[in-house]
């Protein structure tokens, strides 16, 4: 029976091509994929025999497992723990063994079936509703110590717990495990995260602390009464927490006023140490993200007792924007051993020593230019050196390649992919990914690449941290799509690629918390109006999974950028994750001071700096393959005052 598959496999990867990475099967299907899609048709309609002739006729075709999941998952859910677990272990070798177990847990947990939960979950679940449950398991169980103490950490939170934990953590408070100590951690958990309500609702629970609880809400109402120190002016550890939140909620409305009333507190020993450090700490924090001049004195004389590689970053950054190089050059200083090591900062380094020492900084350039990243590159043009890829060149390994062919998951992959499957293939992809090492990692991304799945290659050097496999990471995905955008809105394909590479790793399906969607991650409404000021056919939000109409309206709306600003890619390609608004609002606020690399590193949004950094390495890292090298910047995009 392995021998059916297993040419299955062997057949099956034969039918992809390159051209078919992202838009699945062209070809006919064969007559066991389509019994298989008949039959879930069947399964979904209730018609059952029609249903379990089909399946008979499959045999051990590899998508089976499916068929099974689906048509015996409910009887599974009311089966007693034993019978399910052996039921549910069928699956183990699939992701359809964690929707199992699932789904199963959250019945049994429903129903109160706590002895079975406990067949299937021995050990806590990760899931918050499902610990809940567990833990009431537990207790029935009459494990009541362990029980008591998970109920103690999963309600010390900032935040209302699910439904589900209702009855378990009303147990543990009638056994009188909920402290004040506990009601007032949790309500400081909630101050911070703006919890206002339950906030409020804890505060009705407390019984020893009741003046510092309505002092608590009153800070909370209004954190500007801090600046009444008689009001807490009381020794208990308490007060000082009040005052901690307090300045924590007053910074981010007057940072000025709650570091001015942090060091009078501070004199007056309100805080422990450990406290003092932690706020201080917070407080510089807000001010390097405010950059506010009037607050530098404050900083500079703080942030050397901080330690903080971190915070010495962001100091950084606000002096290069100001260039003030002897700011930059005395944080640098600062920097611990691995701070210096970072190529960010050797790139900084050499900068700032070619003010005294060009020999020295040339020598430091050296040193970098053979790191392939952004800063590397940059090194690299500024000597004329060629650019290192570090390549580690990967081969296949026949003797390794022959194993897969006895993988069922990876037969289950080549059939979800004929079948158009991808986001069931891609969870079968990540679930081989995790089963294997490295070195077998690499084997199964030689196997995606020469079938182009472009996202399962990329995908296997993520899980495999195949960081110099340059093949793997960055291959030539939807070439046909990108080729004829590129000619129609004149713009770069490697460029566009890049994006498309940053954005969504090649992932057809990809999605953002936003809603951006697809391969160059277009949010619906910028789709939208691309699409009507193109003339692009674009019908639903769906169409942003299609290629073809993905990589054509993110090609139209980054050409729209390029000339907004001027044809200048590091702006455009800044826009393209920011927004245009954002990006001339930092150019006004710069108001032309800066070159391209000071512009660049010190972009306010960690993700769009590493945006920038990572599009512009990735276009050199495609035209490298193609043996192409037109440099990083374009000559008015070096001369342009930022």
């Amino acid at each position: 029976m392995r021998n059916t598959w297993a040419n299955t496999l062997i057949t099956g990867a034969l039918l992809f091509s390159t051209s078919l990475a992202f838009i699945g099967q062209a070809n006919a299907l064969t007559s066991q994929q389509q019994r298989y899609l008949d039959a879930r048709q069947a399964l979904d309609k209730k018609q059952l025999d029609k249903y379990q002739a089909l399946r008979n006729q499959l045999g051990d075709y590899p998508l089976t497992v499916y068929l099974d999941y689906h048509a015996k998952i409910d009887s599974i859910v009311q089966s007693p723990g034993d019978k399910a677990l052996n039921a549910i272990n069928q699956f183990d070798t699939t992701p359809l063994y964690n929707n199992a177990r699932y789904r199963y847990l959250l019945n049994a947990g429903k129903k109160q079936r706590w002895q079975d939960f406990l067949v299937i979950a021995p050990d806590t679940p990760n899931d918050v509703r499902l610990q809940c449950y567990y833990y009431q398991a537990q207790l029935d169980a009459g494990n009541e110590t362990m029980a008591y103490k998970g109920i103690e950490r999963l309600w010390v939170h900032g935040y209302s717990r699910p439904n589900e934990c209702d009855a378990v953590i009303n147990q543990w408070t009638k056994a009188g495990y909920r402290t004040q100590e506990l009601i007032w951690a949790r309500m400081l958990l909630s101050f911070n995260a703006r919890q206002s309500s339950l906030l409020s609702y804890l505060s009705q629970k407390v019984t020893q602390h009741n003046n510092e609880a309505k002092l608590l809400l009153s800070v909370y109402r209004d954190p500007n009464i801090l600046r009444h120190m008689n009001k807490f002016s009381s020794s208990k550890p308490i007060v000082g927490d009040i005052v901690d939140a307090g300045l924590r909620k007053l910074a981010q409305k007057d940072l000025h006023q709650a570091i001015k009333l942090y060091v009078k507190y501070q004199k007056a020993n309100r805080f422990s140490d450990l406290e003092a450090r932690q706020l201080n700490r917070y407080l510089v924090r807000r001010a390097l993200i405010k950059q506010d001049d009037k607050l530098v004195a404050h900083i500079d004389t703080m942030l050397p007792l901080l330690k903080s590689d971190d915070l010495y970053e962001m100091r950084l950054r606000w002096a290069i924007r100001e260039q003030d190089f002897s700011t930059v050059e005395k944080y640098l200083a600062l920097l611990s051993d691995q701070g210096k090591a970072d190529s960010r900062w050797q790139y900084w380094q050499a900068k700032m020593t070619s003010r005294h020492d060009k020999n020295r900084a040339t020598q430091l350039q050296s040193t970098l230019s053979g790191e392939r990243n952004f800063y590397g590159f940059n090194a690299a043009e500024a000597l004329g050196k060629p650019l290192a890829m570090n390549d580690d060149n990967l081969t296949p390994n026949p003797e390794l390649q022959a194993t897969l062919n006895q993988d069922p998951g990876l037969a289950r992959v080549v059939e979800l992919m004929a079948l158009d499957k991808q986001m069931d293939a891609r969870n079968e992809w990540l679930y081989l990914m995790r089963r294997h090492n490295s070195e077998m990692t690499a084997q199964y991304g030689l196997f995606a690449l020469k079938n182009g799945w472009h996202a399962f290659s990329v995908e296997s050097s993520i899980q495999g941290k195949l960081w110099d496999s340059i093949a793997l990471r960055f291959p030539e995905a939807a070439n046909d799509e990108f080729l004829k955008a590129s000619k129609k809105f004149s713009v770069d394909i490697d460029e566009i690629r890049a994006i498309s590479r940053r954005e969504s790793a090649f992932y057809l399906y990809a999605t953002s918390g936003v809603g951006a969607r697809g391969l160059m991650q277009l949010m619906p409404a910028t789709a939208k109006q691309t699409a009507k000021k193109n003339k692009i056919p674009f019908n639903n939000v769906k169409d942003l999974y299609d290629p073809k109409v993905n990589i054509m309206l993110g090609s139209a709306y980054y050409s729209e950028l390029l000339k907004q600003f001027g044809q200048n890619r590091v702006l455009a390609t800044a826009a393209y994750n920011a927004g245009p608004g954002s990006v001339r609002r930092w150019l006004r606020q710069s108001n032309g001071s800066l070159d391209v690399m000071s512009f660049i590193e010190t972009i306010p949004y960690t993700e769009t700096r590493e945006y920038v950094q990572a599009v512009l390495s990735y276009r050199m890292i495609f035209q490298q393959q193609k043996s192409l090298n037109e440099g990083m910047f374009s000559a008015k995009e070096l001369s342009y005052r930022y």
